[in-house]
């Protein structure tokens, strides 16, 4: 497997070698791709054009067009000794970098300048030939400070560029607006000797993970306290007014399932669809708030490390004026409202101020993640029992009931991956679960990176440190994990991709016209 990595080629002295009789696309690329990363100077030797020539083709978007004056065209053959003579000082003459742009050189040639790079250390680049290249250009995307690069290991170009324009449909257009607001807050967070920094760099990366990406352009810091609360979410100042007040307002928990569309049932699209209001989970992934209606208001729920009591009573404080104001509230829930989702507390709490409360069932992520990732939680002669339990109980704390364990028993744990250090001696210690004991974390079950790590208990603790969680996730432990694939005895962990399909099969305007 090859290293990707972003080139930092400012101040660097850059060799074009082309031969062509006329000025081509990839000349003119190169000339902007180079002149763009502002180099020291790019030199295009070339025989066979003029500058004017190729001055008259420069219609392309340089940033800067003060950077035209780094270019230098020599009108001359290519020589070895440019090389090790039309470099920096700084680099006693030596050039950075190496483009040869042309494939009408005779193989000879091009072995020779390769060879001559190699050994003094000259990056080169060269024209549809990966065999005389020690790097090469990716298939870009660029957007302000957002850069992605894809590349199929020269395995089909046109690929790279289908997979690119695949993932730029994904990306909000706001994503540079988005960029530079994340860096801003964090930039005022380490400025500010006050602050807890550790704490609120912590709350930041939370809300990164979670928050919908087009939104995280609306995050402001209003004040800086000691509270989570210094983290204002600009959400609208009221209610739209244009939607006709009702009498009586409703309110509905509805459980959006784990993230896929596909899994999102007819029941809670009708009500998204129908809603005045959204009070959202932050778990709620983006493709699903993606079919919100745009006349539809949102409210992200604000439950981060040590503001979960107070989010919640926002949260329902926010609904209850609503549906006094005669709105259709909906209570967006990842999952099941009822499976660790608070959906009990919600609907007595609304119904103790007299209102009836809708509750839609949803697809829970412990039975969704374990189809996904192959593992049947119940299996004869393996597994007859299911159990599903928290790793964070109130106030944060470990619950004090974690399970004996029982043999033929499938626990998921969620909310657990960040406590798992804390979680594994009290289950190996205490409850007698054996450390060589099959498990799996399964990571954004449904959507499209989803990812299995299957290892063993004693190994998971070091497995979560080594790789870097992609939340949310859950944890799958018995031996109903080892039916369909087992880790070799060897084997530490193994990390699965399973990213599942997009919902490309998924038509939502023919389920709405059903709808309606």
């Amino acid at each position: 497997m090859k290293i990707l990595a972003q080139l930092d080629t400012s101040d660097e002295s850059i060799i074009l070698i082309d031969n062509s009789n006329s000025v081509s696309k990839n000349l003119i690329n190169k000339i902007s791709l180079t002149l763009n990363s502002n180099p020291n100077k790019v030199i295009l030797i070339n025989p066979n054009l003029s500058q004017s020539e190729i001055l008259s083709k420069l219609d392309f978007d340089i940033k800067n067009l003060s950077q035209l004056s780094k270019l230098e065209i020599l009108n001359k053959e290519f020589e070895i000794n440019d090389l090790l003579n039309l470099g920096r000082d700084l680099v006693k003459k030596i050039i950075d970098r190496v483009f040869i742009i042309s494939s009408n050189f005779e193989e000879s040639k091009i072995i020779e300048i390769y060879q001559n790079c190699l050994i003094n250390r000259i990056p080169i680049n060269t024209y549809n030939s990966s065999k005389y290249s020690t790097f090469t250009l990716l298939s870009t995307y660029n957007n302000g400070d957002l850069q992605i690069g894809i590349t199929t290991n020269l395995h089909g170009c046109k690929m790279s560029s289908r997979l690119k324009r695949e993932l730029i449909k994904s990306i909000p257009p706001n994503i540079n607006d988005i960029i530079l607001n994340v860096s801003n807050l964090r930039n005022l967070i380490n400025s500010n000797e006050i602050l807890n920094k550790k704490e609120k760099l912590k709350w930041l990366s939370q809300i990164i993970d979670y928050y919908p990406l087009n939104e995280l352009g609306k995050i402001s810091i209003d004040k800086l306290n000691n509270d989570l609360n210094d983290l204002v979410f600009k959400t609208p100042n009221s209610l739209n007014s244009s939607i006709n007040n009702k009498k009586i307002g409703k309110i509905s928990l509805v459980g959006s399932g784990p993230g896929s569309i596909s899994n999102l049932t007819i029941g809670a699209l009708n009500s998204i669809y129908e809603a005045d209001l959204i009070l959202a989970d932050k778990l709620v992934p983006q493709e699903i708030l993606n079919l919100i209606p745009k006349n539809v208001e949102i409210f992200i729920a604000r439950k981060f490390p040590g503001n979960a009591d107070n989010a919640q009573d926002e949260l329902l404080k926010i609904g209850l004026e609503a549906i006094e104001k005669g709105l259709n509230v909906v209570r967006l829930k990842q999952g099941d409202p009822y499976i660790f989702g608070r959906g009990g507390e919600e609907y007595l709490f609304f119904q103790n101020h007299g209102y009836k409360v809708n509750v839609l069932c949803g697809l829970s992520s412990p039975f969704v993640a374990t189809i996904n990732a192959g593992i049947p939680t119940t299996h004869r002669g393996v597994a007859d029992q299911i159990m599903i339990c928290t790793g964070v109980g109130r106030l944060g704390k470990i619950p004090e009931n974690l399970p004996l364990f029982e043999s033929k028993r499938t626990v998921i744990f969620l909310m657990s991956i960040k406590r798992i250090v804390d979680i594994l001696p009290i289950l190996i210690n205490e409850k007698q679960w054996p450390s060589n004991l099959p498990v799996a974390i399964v990571e954004r079950a449904s959507c499209g990176d989803e990812r299995v790590i299957r290892t063993r208990l004693g190994n998971l603790a070091d497995v979560c440190n080594k790789i870097e969680s992609r939340p949310p996730g859950l944890i799958v432990t018995g031996w109903a994990c080892d039916v369909y694939t087992k880790l070799n005895d060897n084997e530490e962990f193994r990390i699965i991709e399973t990213g599942v399909s997009l919902d490309d099969n998924v038509d939502l305007e023919k389920i709405v016209t059903l709808l309606k």
